[in-house]
């Protein structure tokens, strides 16, 4: 019987996808040789596109001395196919295993389980937890892998690597038939070449509902303020991730470019930071908002929407009065930080055929909807309506996401006006470093 979220903190020794969701940041997005430093209003350095023209892809901002381009929103990049994708038509490889390297406790293994039976092979799933262990094992060629779920924002390495294969589209039909059409495109994968969509999630504010009523936080000028209220001094927590800390200081401040080199903006990002250990003893946390918040140990945290949609299950009493304290908050005009997760398949998979139907299989949306009932992370289907997913009952028997937290419901349009955290240069990503150990140095 596949596990309940609620039991995974005492079955598994590693760390889950939320206690370190993209916590090594710094060392796995290091550039090899690039130089460029932005700037608030330009990008100095950048050479031109047709200067790249024997490159691993093209792509509109291409900092000098990067071995790659940088994925923009405004700027995206189409990645050469460095091989050719299998051929077409092949039938999948038999009595296989299939090597699958996954966050922990990412996956529902009913889902796989159900791929396995439908495709006659039996599965294997190696974790790891963090990208710079992933890219290690990845570039030492000494594990095989047939699925891997990296973050956009090193896809720059693992192309240029070669460490992952061109996707050949004839395998993977429900992508187009189910997923959003932003995934036929995505800005950092032009064609998805190499990628399709894993889940989408927004970066808001998780809360306690019966201390702060929804209309207090949402009539705020500036519901982000909230983190700073002496009110709860003591109970306040953001997340132990220097990217999503300083990110949201920044959109405080009204700065919504969350990869800016600008130093003077990346300094008062800082300064808000420091100034939450005076006025609310801030803690800094992975694991505040899913656990601390439904046990009580934080009555505000800032949060990914996935995991305050999880967080009934960490409730002390799996009743609806206990659910119904759990809040969500994110701007109501989308303008906040936004990701996804993907999955690849590896250059030497051993079965990549079998990897190909797999990839399919997760963009259905019975299975891709499954698996959403289970992390509590939101996978993007055409006809999960934001409507039906506060009204429509998931395997567990209660709405994939609660109707008072329609705000953790991601849009498709998020992705056009939200605001994405993607790759740095090592003197920019310095930069963000410099200040979170300004802000951690003071935290108790």
């Amino acid at each position: 019987m596949a596990r309940h979220p609620k039991e995974r903190l005492a079955s598994h020794g590693g760390m889950t996808r939320r206690e370190v969701l993209k916590r090594s940041a710094a060392a796995s997005l290091a550039l090899p040789g690039a130089a460029a430093l932005l700037d608030a209003c330009s990008k100095p350095g950048a050479t031109s596109v047709s200067a790249h023209a024997n490159g691993p892809g093209a792509g509109r901002y291409w900092p000098a001395g990067s071995p790659y381009p940088l994925a923009r929103q405004d700027a995206p990049v189409k990645w050469k196919l460095w091989r050719q994708p299998i051929k077409s038509g092949l039938a999948p490889e038999k009595g296989a295993t299939l090597q699958i390297y996954n966050w922990a406790d990412y996956i529902f293994p009913k889902v796989v389980k159900k791929f396995c039976a439908a495709y006659n092979c039996s599965y294997q799933v190696t974790t790891f937890n963090n990208m710079d262990e992933a890219l290690a094992k990845m570039r030492t060629g000494q594990l095989q892998f047939d699925i891997f779920f990296p973050t956009p924002d090193i896809l720059g390495k693992l192309i240029t690597g070669k460490l992952l294969q061109p996707l050949n589209h004839s395998y993977i039909p429900h992508l187009v038939s189910d997923a959003w059409g932003t995934y036929q495109n995505p800005f950092y994968d032009q064609g998805w070449h190499y990628t399709v969509p894993y889940t989408v999630y927004t970066t808001g504010i998780g809360y306690r509902r019966d201390l702060i009523p929804d209309a207090q936080i949402r009539g705020m000028s500036d519901p982000y303020d909230i983190l700073w209220d002496t009110k709860f001094k003591g109970k306040v927590g953001i997340y132990d991730d220097y990217r999503e800390a300083i990110s949201m200081a920044l959109l405080k401040n009204g700065i919504s470019d969350l990869n800016t080199g600008n130093k003077k903006y990346i300094n008062e990002a800082q300064k808000a930071l420091v100034s939450l250990i005076s006025a609310v003893n801030v803690r800094t946390s992975i694991n505040g908002a899913y656990i601390g918040i439904p046990k009580g140990t934080y009555d505000i945290h800032q949060s990914w929407s996935g995991d305050m949609v999880a967080a009934w299950f960490y409730t002390p009493k799996q009743n609806m009065k206990t659910w119904e304290t759990l809040g969500y908050w994110f701007p109501p005009n989308r303008k906040g930080a936004v990701f996804n997760d993907t999955i690849t398949i590896p250059a030497s998979a051993q079965h990549p055929v079998l990897a190909h139907h797999f990839l399919d299989w997760m963009m259905t949306f019975d299975n891709a909807m499954l698996n959403f009932s289970w992390n509590g992370y939101q996978p993007p289907q055409r006809k999960a309506d934001p409507a039906t997913l506060t009204t429509t009952n998931g395997f567990y028997g209660e709405p994939y996401v609660f109707p008072w937290m329609s705000d953790a419901v991601v849009h498709e349009s998020d992705f056009h006006i939200g605001y994405f955290e993607e790759e740095l240069t090592p003197q920019v990503d310095q930069l963000w470093h410099n200040a979170w150990q300004a802000f951690n140095s003071g935290v108790s």
